[in-house]
């Protein structure tokens, strides 16, 4: 059985209620208890897009447990297209989130472990790429503000003190890669070669 099992990737659905499913119907200390019946489906059933659900129901005319399976909240799958964002990779701190979403200790089969690291994964750097760009976007604004005054007075005065001079260098120095890496992020959206 479980080999055939193994062999046809079967899994079985999660339970609510008794957690035996046969009775000898015998009392006190001759009352043998089982979980002999269980509802198993494929891996295609397991990932689909409806919630699977297994109750077990009270025993009555016989000394099995009917098993009711239902399917619950069908959830549309999600259309959203994971694409690699090439900017991630020009960031240090994307690899550090990455590895401590997949370091988290995960409990489950193998592909379940896979698939619940991929999705953590995936959302820790979702959420930080928004921050973050946001955020990218704020310094670049700020940065092209400092650098615009900057070149302001010393237009205006001709001659820039070498305080002056050296913060106007730090600022370009600062806003170069920031405008590189929204660069790479929108010739990435606009589908540049």
């Amino acid at each position: 059985m479980k080999m055939f099992i193994t062999c046809n990737n079967l899994h079985e659905v999660a339970c609510v209620g008794p957690k035996y499913t046969w009775c000898n119907n015998k009392r006190g200390a001759d009352i043998i208890l089982k979980k002999l019946n269980r509802c198993l489906v494929n891996a295609t059933a397991f990932d689909s897009s409806h919630r699977l659900s297994v109750k077990h129901l009270t025993r009555l005319a016989s000394n099995h447990c009917p098993i009711l399976l239902k399917l619950l909240n069908f959830i549309p799958p999600n259309k959203k297209v994971l694409k690699f964002e090439e900017v991630l990779s020009s960031i240090p701190t994307s690899v550090a989130i990455v590895n401590k979403s997949w370091n988290k200790n995960t409990i489950g089969d193998p592909s379940q472990v896979l698939n619940l690291k991929l999705k953590r994964t995936l959302r820790d750097l979702h959420f930080w790429r928004k921050a973050k760009f946001k955020a990218l976007n704020l310094q670049k604004e700020e940065l092209k503000s400092k650098v615009q005054r900057l070149q302001e007075l010393e237009a205006g005065n001709g001659v820039m003190s070498e305080e002056d001079q050296w913060l106007l260098k730090t600022k370009m120095e600062e806003l170069n890669p920031i405008m590189a890496r929204l660069n790479t992020w929108w010739k990435q959206r606009a589908k540049v070669k």
